[in-house]
């Protein structure tokens, strides 16, 4: 529908992820803080409560989960199929009963995710301890505030390339002129892919972001299926009234990045894809309830059956380096249980490469979470990238596209366009990407996305934490081949253990490297320490293993959803690695 505009024009300056706002801050990350909960500390917080269960006998459990699956729309469920994940307990929501007893106490509850079996809830102290004392409360957790950072200008550093294809030219069967946004494109292999036919049909991405103007000239094509604001609760993610100025142009700038198609101006590498779009994020500022936001989002996500969800959007200020280990965010945490239901999460790196922080924003510290780096169009690191290693020892940002002087449509009016800068769009640029790579692979799941993309990039050979394993080559992923165990899990020589799928719901399949010939254990523990059970315990001679893990335990019993450590001992070699199961 025609919308009435409620803003003018403002820069890009979406804390976190675009390239203006920077942080300002000195010295190192901080230790990482206490994050038990005080309900003295509570007067009026935000806070999140985990349940034990959802409420349900055996009885009531099974007719709970039949109801979901019949609730699900079919591209749901054969996007989960592909991946083994079936619907469970995890997917119903959260306890009618439990949540009137938390509003009993006189807390408003804000946000419910069923995927973690809580609620974020607004309390004040005695609220707060009466909450935490019902019997199927299991933890209490406070939403940690974060700071509004003051932007700093960009440098303008990198070179300015629009380069462009012939106007008006056949290509298989097309005729596109791209415009200035023709090397943001060719530079990762998008251009190529257009030429052969792929556009995106068939795929639906979610596009998790600011608020979004889909009047712009350039979304007049736009196969829009849903839109959801999680912030005034309603379905208008363009401006409102009560809107700050410049609400919606980060998602429309984003947006455009993967579905723009208005020839001689701007196309998106994914512009015949279907859309649905959230606004999740508000910026005038950064407030602890835009995690759960997100939560909500990618929830919503899954529920429509999307298969990619593209997010540009970050959460830093309320963690601590400490913190990006994949397991600790409840971002991080969701966007897992998301890829374990099949989708393809691509997020931000974040800009935090030239300031204190320097490293990665959650969620893209996630095992399975595609993260991307921001590039110039000369294929040099943009110094504001956000880089690696995650807290354990794992390699980020995954992917590199595109960061600076890329070509979008802005919110000044209905046929403006200018060059941002920001792995906020390096992001949607890849995940047009993998639209494209879905489409020609329907039967590829997120870790056969991440494995092409890796195997296929600009330094696969050699990835490191400043790039990753280099520039995306969407032409040569779709025609990859996929990795071996060997190839997968040889990185460098303390790479010794590797999970696939991970996180995963049925079976994962634990691969391990013995360097030369050893006595081999490998032995699975909870984030207790305690012992799961032995998966190896014998003599091996030097090679790559693999063995599988269903997720049960020594007594062949069904463990809890949650991350779980490998260790393995080979000789005077030692390795770890983390697996997560999502059921």
């Amino acid at each position: 529908m025609r919308r009435t505009r409620q803003n003018v024009a403002v820069g890009f300056s979406l804390v976190l992820v675009a390239a203006l706002s920077l942080p300002s801050v000195a010295g190192p990350p901080a230790a990482s803080a206490d994050t038990g909960f005080r309900a003295e500390d509570a007067v009026g917080a935000r806070m999140w409560v985990f349940f034990t269960d959802k409420g349900l006998g055996r009885g009531g459990e099974a007719a709970a989960v039949a109801a979901f699956r019949a609730a699900l729309p079919e591209r749901s469920l054969a996007r989960r199929a592909k991946v083994g994940a079936e619907v469970n307990l995890n997917d119903v929501p959260v306890s009618r009963a439990h949540t009137a007893e938390v509003e009993a106490t006189g807390a408003i509850i804000e946000t419910r995710s069923r995927w973690l079996n809580a609620v974020s809830v607004t309390a004040d102290a005695d609220q707060a301890a009466a909450i935490e004392a019902l019997p199927f409360v299991r933890e209490v957790r406070p939403v940690a505030r974060g700071t509004k950072r003051e932007p700093i200008p960009f440098d303008g550093t990198g070179e300015r390339r629009h380069g462009s294809a012939p106007g008006n030219v056949a290509r298989g069967g097309r005729s596109f002129d791209y415009g200035p946004s023709f090397g943001q494109l060719d530079q990762i292999g998008i251009v190529d892919l257009h030429d052969e036919g792929f556009d995106g049909t068939g795929v639906l991405i979610c596009m998790l972001d600011t608020g979004f103007d889909t009047d712009h000239q350039a979304f007049r094509h736009l196969d829009l299926v849903a839109e959801r604001d999680f912030i005034n609760d309603d379905a208008e993610t363009a401006n409102e009234p009560g809107d700050p100025d410049g609400q919606d142009s980060h998602g429309t700038a984003t947006l455009s990045c993967v579905g723009a198609a208005y020839d001689g101006e701007l196309y998106g590498g994914a512009y015949n894809a279907s859309f649905a779009v959230g606004k999740t994020e508000k910026v005038d500022e950064e407030i602890e309830v835009e995690e759960d936001y997100w939560v909500e989002g990618v929830e919503w996500a899954d529920s429509l059956g999307a298969d990619i969800v593209s997010s540009s959007l970050g959460y830093l200020d309320w963690y601590t380096y400490e913190d990006m280990d994949g397991g600790t965010a409840v971002t991080t945490i969701a966007a897992d249980m998301a890829a374990a239901r099949g989708i393809v999460v691509v997020n931000s790196m974040g800009n935090e490469g030239a300031g204190a922080w320097r490293y990665m924003i959650a969620p893209a510290d996630g095992d399975s979470v595609l993260s991307i780096g921001a590039v110039d169009s000369t294929g040099v690191r943009a110094s504001f990238s956000s880089v690696g290693p995650t807290y354990d020892g794992r390699i980020k940002p995954d992917v590199m596209a595109q960061g600076l002087y890329v070509h979008v449509a802005t919110t000044e009016d209905t046929a403006s366009y200018r060059e941002s800068h920001g792995t906020s769009f390096s992001c949607p640029l890849t995940a047009s990407a993998v639209g494209l790579l879905l489409q020609g692979h329907p039967d590829w799941g997120p870790i056969d996305v991440i494995d092409a993309l890796h195997s296929t990039a600009s330094q696969s050979a050699s990835p490191d934490t400043a790039m990753g394993w280099g520039i995306v080559d969407a032409y040569a992923a779709m025609y990859s081949e996929p990795l071996s165990v060997d190839e997968d899990v040889v990185h460098g020589e303390s790479r010794l253990v590797w999970s696939r799928p991970n996180p995963f719901a049925g079976t994962s399949r634990i691969a391990f490297v013995v360097p030369e010939a050893s006595h081999v254990t490998l032995r699975l523990y909870d984030s207790a320490g305690r012992l799961v059970g032995t998966l190896v315990d014998e003599e091996r001679g030097a090679g790559t293993f693999e063995v599988p893990w269903d997720g049960t335990d020594a007594s062949g019993r069904r463990v809890a959803s949650g991350v779980y450590f490998i260790r393995m001992s080979a000789g005077a070699a030692t390795a770890e690695s983390k697996i997560v199961l999502a059921k």
